[in-house]
């Protein structure tokens, strides 16, 4: 896969996920596995980006 798929492919998992939070009757600690998830989505993308830019590897 290059940048842009796996881009596209985790910003799309962490919006399912964000659309599940809209849910009123989640349960407590559902809600806190999902926003768990996403921060960790947040964490995965950011390491892609280095990786991509290789802002990531010092010299």
């Amino acid at each position: 896969m290059d940048y842009l798929n796996v881009i596209a492919k985790l910003e799309e998992n962490k919006r399912k996920l964000t659309e599940k939070l809209e849910d009123n009757t989640l349960p407590k600690e559902e809600y806190e596995l999902i926003m768990h998830s996403i921060e960790n989505y947040d964490y995965i993308i950011q390491l892609t980006e280095m990786n991509h830019f290789e802002r990531g590897f010092a010299e």
